[in-house]
């Protein structure tokens, strides 16, 4: 997969729900290693040592693993990492607590209590999409800082400014589109010259 094809999760997400008595606890965690997805795993069966399963699943950099934990082959950590795998996630590892509660749901129903409970967590992370951020140097005469500054405002972020025989501004935007309407705002007396790209984590959305 390219950036442009995955999404992960900006923090750690709980969420819980019961079938037929049993009570599913899934654990959203965003990672950047394999090691770190292992010891997420460690530390959330230390914290239920006395639940029936820890099943899990996780895309960390091209690489996917999931572990059934005692349920039927394929009926817990596949699901979950068919979830992972629909919605694009990379990064991430989800852990689904089972305390079973007397009932038995069949290879049929666990496969879609795993599921849910791997969407249901999706659904309430804030997601981070990978962004193209557009890197720019502005130079421009002091007349016109506040012209500037107020434009800015609505299509990027000021990251320097320096102020010399002009002012010289540092400027990330996510769209570049408009960024020559500044050349009207000063009358085409202002520097426009684009260093670069760059590839940033943007949030704010649920998965919902």
């Amino acid at each position: 997969m390219t950036y442009k094809e995955t999404i992960t999760i900006k923090d750690e997400v709980v969420t819980q729900q019961e079938i037929k008595k049993s009570k599913f606890i899934t654990y959203l965690m965003p990672v950047e290693t394999e090691d770190e997805a292992k010891d997420y795993l460690k530390l959330v069966k230390k914290m239920h040592p006395k639940a029936t399963h820890h099943c899990s699943a996780y895309i960390v950099k091209g690489i996917e693993r999931s572990n059934d934990d005692g349920e039927p082959a394929s009926s817990a950590g596949l699901p979950m990492l068919e979830v992972l795998r629909g919605n694009r996630m990379e990064g991430v590892i989800a852990v689904v607590v089972r305390y079973f509660g007397g009932t038995e749901l069949g290879v049929g129903g666990l496969i879609r209590a795993y599921g849910s409970s791997v969407t249901l967590g999706i659904q309430e992370a804030e997601i981070l999409r990978p962004q193209i951020i557009y890197i720019y140097v502005l130079k421009f005469d002091y007349q016109y800082t506040n012209d500037v500054e107020n434009f800015l405002a609505s299509i990027g972020t000021v990251e320097n400014r320096e102020y010399t025989d002009r002012a010289e501004y540092t400027v990330y935007l996510q769209d570049e589109s408009t960024i020559k309407e500044l050349e009207d705002i000063t009358r085409g007396t202002i520097i426009i010259n684009k260093e670069g790209e760059r590839i940033e984590l943007v949030g704010g959305n649920h998965g919902n």
